[in-house]
């Protein structure tokens, strides 16, 4: 009776090698597949960042330009931004009719600058030519562009 009891315990009371490397192999897939996660979601965060930072330095360079400075001025205040390249701005004037016309009420002529960045919003210092990684390549660059209006208001500073 003693001898069954035993042998019954042996049985149930550990794993097996089979089952120890399965459990590792899962394992070692679950944390292999975290650092891919990991490594993606770091480097999509500092492409926003630098995105934003862009973005805040194009808005400010239309802001400038609202307020009457002139583009050689804009371009003297700005700090310099690494992280953008370019800055440009084209100016004209539209015309802008009331709809419905109001009588007595004449169209105006309004100024705008189209202030255009061009910025690399990859952090990468090296291309990786394995082709698995989509953080973009350290020459990749975007270019966005915004209008801003002058009102006829605006005093432009000599």
């Amino acid at each position: 009776m003693k001898l069954k009891i035993q042998e019954t315990r042996r049985r149930t009371g550990a794993y097996t090698l089979i089952e120890a490397l399965v459990a590792g192999v899962v394992l070692m897939i679950g944390v292999s597949a975290a650092s891919a996660l990991t490594l993606a979601l770091i480097t999509q965060d500092e492409m926003n960042e630098r995105t934003c930072v862009a973005l805040n330095y194009q808005e400010n360079a239309a802001s400038l330009y609202r307020l009457g400075l002139s583009e050689s001025q804009i371009e003297a205040l700005l700090p310099p931004e690494s992280v953008v390249s370019d800055l440009t701005m084209t100016t004209g004037t539209e015309s802008v009719a009331h709809t419905p016309a109001v009588p007595g009420l004449p169209s105006a002529s309004v100024g705008y600058a189209d202030v255009t960045i061009t910025f690399n919003p990859s952090p990468a210092t090296q291309s990786w030519t394995g082709g698995i990684w989509t953080g973009g390549g350290k020459s990749d660059s975007r270019t966005i562009t915004q209008r801003a209006y002058r009102s006829d208001t605006s005093i432009t500073i000599p």
